[in-house]
């Protein structure tokens, strides 16, 4: 999880998230997003954002950026660009460019 900011406001970004092929349809990947919502909640984080299928991920409460709302330097699809609050509300009023939060980075 790398801290990032949208505009001003604090999130993590997560990914990319792969599990080896042995180890596939064994609830192997679900418990790694599970423990890492978890801690990053524990922590006080209150948004979590990656780039992903969304009928993969919506199903531990990740939901697409509106278009527009979230920019990213560089190339991506903003089509696969999720959000999870981890606080309900969290991602409300926020918009702007994600950028790294070196604030937080250890």
């Amino acid at each position: 999880q790398l801290p990032i900011c949208i505009d001003d406001t604090r999130a993590l970004l997560l990914g990319p998230l792969t599990v080896e092929p042995p180890f596939r349809s064994r609830g192997v990947g679900r418990k790694l997003l599970d423990r890492a919502l978890n801690d990053a909640r524990a922590k006080g984080h209150r948004l979590v954002l990656l780039v992903g299928d969304e009928a993969y991920y919506s199903r531990v409460g990740f939901k697409p950026v509106p278009k527009g709302r979230a920019t990213m330097p560089g190339p991506v699809d903003y089509s696969r660009l999720l959000v999870a609050e981890l606080v309900e509300g969290a991602f409300t009023d926020v918009s702007g460019l994600i950028r790294p939060d070196w604030s937080l980075a250890k």
